[in-house]
């Protein structure tokens, strides 16, 4: 079996984040929205309010992200995913019970579908041999597949990591080939409160209008 790959040293995720064109600060706007976006449930809400908000809001801004870099929206097998324009490479936001634990695989809270098992459950066409290969593969190769921004929230602590998924078993991730820490344990609090220093790390977004 392939072994899992963790990025977790700042210089190691910083280069593997390059692949994708994006940095850390940018992602970290992504998920203060996220978690501003949970913390805009009240008591009136459904009870779902604050996973559908994460989601709503996730999957907006890691779009906003990407697409601001000329990737393309890309709703293949019914997955909201961004995609790169030249490149087999797909970025979904996924909320999880609990992200950048070495230790742990983080699990999709509201699971994972027969459209995500299809897309994504290639990991048992690989050979022997090409196991092997892909087991010596650099930071600086460029990533491919459907990566997963992952974040987890349970009141301060907040947690995100950007991985790759391997496949999915009865109906929820089964393990990833690699794993990009984005903020680790006890990191959210100066995340938090440092704000968003560069305003190109800012995205701004556009509304798009379609002829009905």
């Amino acid at each position: 079996m392939l072994a899992t790959r963790v990025y977790i040293d700042d210089w190691d995720i910083d280069q593997r984040l390059h692949g994708f064109g994006v940095t850390r600060q940018e992602l970290y706007h992504v998920i203060r929205e996220v978690v501003g976006a949970r913390a805009d449930s009240v008591e009136d809400d459904p009870l779902s309010a604050s996973g559908q908000f994460a989601y709503i809001f996730g999957t907006r801004h890691t779009r906003a992200l990407f697409r601001s870099k000329g990737w393309i929206v890309d709703r293949q097998e019914n997955i909201e995913a961004t995609r790169h324009p030249e490149r087999d490479l797909k970025v979904v936001y996924q909320s999880v019970d609990l992200a950048s634990v070495p230790l742990h695989t983080p699990q999709a809270i509201s699971g994972k579908g027969s459209g995500a098992e299809r897309a994504i459950g290639q990991g048992s066409l690989f050979l022997d041999e090409e196991i092997a290969a892909l087991n010596t593969r650099s930071v600086h190769q460029l990533p491919a597949g459907m990566w997963f921004l992952c974040v987890s929230v349970d009141g301060d602590d907040v947690r995100a990591e950007l991985s790759k998924a391997s496949g999915v078993a009865g109906g929820n991730f089964k393990r990833f080939d690699e794993r990009i820490f984005i903020v680790r344990d006890g990191e959210w609090d100066e995340i938090r409160v440092s704000g968003d220093d560069n305003e190109a790390d800012v995205i701004e977004l556009e509304p798009i209008v379609r002829r009905k």
